[in-house]
């Protein structure tokens, strides 16, 4: 296997840790490209991150704090609405007692005149003594002063009723603000929720922000040698630009164009033989790992069209795939491009 090592991000190359033939193992460095941009987008990604997650912990905390303040406050407000209403019955009560000493002291004030002007009357007739009449003149004026305190009271009760409305329009004002702590808590659970949301959308442009800054430095996919290096220092380079090759010595298979004349016997999992004109003295063993499924001519570029009346026969060839066994070639000796003849094993077939 090749494997193309090509950027998934542009970018000035700023090192290179291998060249041509260099053997490289998985997560091997291979070069680096200038990173200080993507470096700046990932830490403001991060500060963006940070941001939104204190911003959604605040958001969720005031959730149930806004919950307890807000049943907490209907609460009172219930229990100012109970104290106002027994407020008003008492002032009511009150209201109505002084208004029946009123009455009372009006009623005995008509009295008190009356017994009055009687007995200056009676006195001026010599009817009876002037302290008699003295005595009617001081009742009446205590008659006048018990009605004027009466009335008197009668004003405080009145007064006293009217606190105590203006008290329970207080206490239902207080409890309709505290109901209208049920929306607030319902918009803050919306603003949570809408938080919650800025958090992943702020972790994935992290996440992405990262991933963008890991492609600066590009690794080795396989274990294999490098060919093929065609970038340098201080190259700028694209995505998808093709910088360098690995090879993969440790999956190494060999594709035998056999005649189709040849495939009779031809099964996979048959052994092989193989002779590689580099090193004529060794042979190396493998295994048919595969038969193609058509002639090579069949996916070639420009398929032969054999014209109406040409009857010459044209042999055709099949691709044979054989898998080297890495015991027959400790060293690693065989190499993309390699000449080689198989001899293949059909007595059991």
């Amino acid at each position: 296997n090749i494997t193309t090592i090509a950027p998934r991000v542009k970018g000035q190359v700023t090192a290179i840790y291998v060249d041509d033939n260099s053997t490289v193992h998985r997560g091997d460095v291979l070069l680096r490209l200038d990173d200080r941009d993507l470096r700046a987008a990932a830490q403001q990604a991060a500060a963006t991150y940070a941001q939104a997650l204190a911003s959604h912990s605040a958001a969720d905390i005031s959730v149930p704090q806004q919950a307890q303040l807000t049943s907490a406050q209907i609460a009172q407000a219930d229990a100012g609405i109970g104290q106002g209403q027994s407020g008003i019955t008492t002032a009511q009560a009150a209201l109505q007692a002084a208004q029946a000493q009123l009455n009372a002291a009006q009623a005995n004030l008509v009295k008190a005149t009356k017994d009055e002007a009687r007995a200056r009357q009676l006195v001026a007739q010599g009817a009876i003594a002037q302290a008699d009449a003295d005595s009617a003149l001081n009742a009446y004026q205590a008659a006048l002063s018990s009605r004027d305190s009466a009335a008197q009271g009668v004003r405080q009760a009145q007064a006293g009723l009217q606190r105590a409305e203006a008290q329970l329009a207080a206490n239902d004002a207080e409890l309709q603000q505290a109901q209208a702590g049920v929306d607030t808590t319902k918009i803050k659970a919306a603003q949570a929720r809408t938080s919650a949301a800025q958090v992943l959308a702020a972790k994935a442009e992290l996440d992405d922000a990262n991933l963008q800054l890991s492609y600066a430095t590009i690794k080795a996919p396989v274990d294999g040698v490098v060919s093929k290096r065609s970038v340098n220092v201080g190259d700028f380079v694209n995505p998808g630009q093709a910088l360098m090759a690995v090879v993969d010595e440790q999956n190494i298979w060999i594709t035998a164009n056999l005649k189709e004349t040849q495939m009779t016997n031809v099964r996979i999992g048959q052994p092989a033989t193989i002779k590689v004109d580099a090193y004529p003295h060794q042979k190396f063993r493998g295994t048919v790992e595969s038969i193609a499924p058509a002639t090579g001519s069949t996916f070639a570029l420009i398929p032969p069209d054999n014209a109406t009346g040409n009857y010459t026969k044209v042999v055709q060839r099949v691709p044979v795939r054989f898998k080297i066994d890495q015991t027959s070639d400790p060293s690693h000796l065989l190499r993309q491009g390699l000449s080689v003849e198989v001899t293949i094993d059909t007595s059991n077939h």
